[in-house]
Formats: C-alpha cells, structure tokens, sequence
C-alpha cells in the first residue's frame, strides 16, 4: 500500500515558541466573527450513554471544604472526516494529523455550543483546547455561544495549547483502522488492540526520516518549543505524564485559581466561593489522560481498567470536579471529587458526571 500523508495546517497561528496561545475575549470581539454554516443534520448522543464501560462498583473521593474545587466541563471535539462517517473517508489512526471537521462534525459543534449554554449559564472562567483545528473550531464554537451573555458568565480566555493534542500514534498515523486491525500492515490485531485502548503500551514509532515526521516537525515545532516536544509516538501513560500532568500544574490550575482571586477580590466580604470553571475542549485520548491524572488511575487497578474501557463520543460534554493543593513539602496533591454526587455518576469508579448535573452544584456570579 502506497501512503500520502495528509497535513492540514492549523487554521490560527500561535505565537512562535510559545506552548500555548493565548486569547483574551470580549463580546465585542466574539460577536465580530463568523461563525461556519450549518450544512447537514444530527443527532447528538445523550450523555448518559457516552461512555462504553462496563460497570464495576468503587466509592468516589470525598470533598475537602478547605480547598477549592474546581469542575471541569470536557468535550471531545466533534465529528471529523477520519472519524470514519464522513463519505469517502474510512475510519483512520489521526493522532497529530491535523484533518478537519465533517459537515456532522460542525453541526455537533453547534449543538454542543448550544447545549452548554443553555445548560450552564453560571459561568466559563477559560476555554482550553489543543492546536489541532478539529477542537479549536468546536472550541470556538462553544464560546461564540456565550456572547450575547453578560461578561461575567462569558469565558474570559481561549487557551490553546499542544499538550491538549490527541495522542500521537506514531506510524499507524494516516492508515485506515480496520486494515490495521486485519494485519494488513503487519500488526498482530491484539498489539493493535492495545495499542488503541490500553494505558502503557506504545504504539510502533514514526521514523527520523518518515516524510509524515519531518512535516509535523516543519509545522509544529516552533509552536511545541521544538522538535524534541513532537513526540514520534505515545501510550496513554505517556500523553498523561509528559503533555497532561505538566499542562494541569503550569496552566489549568493556575489560571482557574486566578479567575477565582479574582472574583473574590472583587465582592466584598466574601471569603469562601466555589472553585473555577474550566471548558476542555480535546480529544479522546488527551481527555483519558487527562481523567486519569485526576482520578490517580496508576493507584486504582478498578479505575485504570475504566479509563482503558472509555469511549468518549463526539460533541457530548461531560463532567469531572477536582481538588489541587500544595502540601507543606512543597508537593502538590491531585484529588477528583465526586462523594456528594454518590450515585449520579457515569460509570462507577470513575467521578464522570452527565452536564446536567452542573446546575444542581453551580453558583451563579
């Protein structure tokens, strides 16, 4: 089989070696842009089916009321041309390949937007995504919805950032799912399997001289600080330690703590508030990692084996709250939270929450 990759550049630049961008957002601004059309109909899936795990029974970590709690609201961006409904295309490994959304794709976007909105008007402190243009433009999408809110409800930043990018697949990038699966390209189907679900194994590497390698190099590496920042492949475990955990420590948490200092700052007497709300907008590996720093699935055999089970679908926001905190050793603590919420969980276990949810937790600003 003859390959041709396929290289998409990314739609909005960022700044040169920087590892994320930065947009800082006003109604104004926000209601300036056009928005993308609306080509086809469908359906959003309902979010107490969008993840495929098998139910196993685990107490969710309970709150500590001397930290704040932050909620997180993930998307998986919507559908894309490699997701495998788009005509003419097969479901193929995409990683860092930079393809854009299908005509479904942008509709589920819209919706999502829609559904958030309408859902939870209390309030967005950030928008994170990663660089790759499917979850920017659902990214985006989400927070044009918010525009024509007053400006303390509406995402105050659009962070972009690589370490929010899919997981990198090395050299099954570009080839269709199901060949790979057949052993067409020589794989055996149960090394393919884990490579696609499992949390340590590695996928086979791209190679220096791959031409797809020394493209994502041209593209990405001065946004990624250079080229030992591009990965040639990755495990789970490795999107969560070397891109995710890092991401979570230098600019997730510090920039909710900020909004939330901020808001207390500004109301006078108020001591006590609830945590940030933080938007991720990314990909389904990168948001698996991401649910497994927080809920520390290297420790839980029950919770790792939920997290490898996981399917996130397209367009359909979920829910994770966690605690971060620096102990007196200088080390910081990572904690999900979910014991109030006993019971409304997806997938027990795991502290994953349907988004409606939210306004049973929620203060309004």
């Amino acid at each position: 089989m003859t390959f041709s990759p396929i290289f998409i550049l990314p739609l909005v630049l960022l700044l040169p070696g920087a590892a994320c961008f930065v947009e800082t957002h006003t109604s104004s601004t926000r209601n300036l842009r056009i928005r993308s059309s609306l080509l086809h109909s469908s359906k959003i899936v309902e979010p107490e089916i969008a993840l495929g795990i098998e139910n196993e029974t685990s107490d969710a970590p309970a709150l500590d009321a001397r930290t704040r709690t932050h909620t997180l609201i993930l998307c998986r961006h919507g559908d894309s041309i490699w997701n495998g409904g788009h005509p003419g295309f097969s479901e193929t490994f995409t990683g860092w390949t930079d393809v854009e959304l299908s005509p479904r794709g942008v509709n589920e976007a819209s919706m999502t937007a829609q559904l958030l909105a309408a859902t939870y008007p209390f309030g967005i402190d950030a928008c994170f995504t990663s660089i790759l243009q499917r979850a920017r433009l659902t990214a985006h999408e989400c927070v044009w919805a918010y525009g024509d809110m007053p400006s303390g409800v509406q995402p105050a930043k659009f962070v972009s950032d690589y370490r929010l990018n899919e997981r990198h697949y090395g050299s099954l990038q570009g080839f269709v799912k199901a060949d790979v699966e057949a052993g067409l390209h020589g794989h055996d189907p149960k090394d393919v399997e884990g490579w696609r679900r499992g949390w340590y194994a590695v996928p086979p590497l791209l190679d220096d001289a791959d031409p797809r390698r020394m493209e994502e190099i041209r593209v990405y590496g001065h946004y990624c600080g250079g080229e030992d920042n591009i990965p040639r492949g990755e495990s789970l475990e490795m999107v969560a330690r070397d891109r995710i955990r890092p991401f979570l420590d230098e600019v997730l948490t510090p920039t909710l703590d900020e909004a939330v200092d901020a808001r207390v700052g500004s109301q006078a007497g108020n001591s006590s508030i609830e945590g940030g709300t933080g938007l991720v907008v990314a990909h389904a590996n990168s948001l698996r990692a991401l649910i497994g720093i927080i809920c520390k699935v290297k420790n839980d055999p029950l919770a790792l084996k939920k997290v490898e089970q996981m399917k996130i679908q397209t367009g359909v926001p979920l829910v994770l709250r966690y605690q971060q905190s620096t102990k007196s050793d200088g080390s910081v603590q990572i904690r999900a939270c979910g014991q109030d919420l006993k019971g409304k969980e997806l997938a027990e276990g795991l502290p994953i929450y349907p988004l409606s949810i939210i306004p049973s937790t929620a203060i309004n600003r």
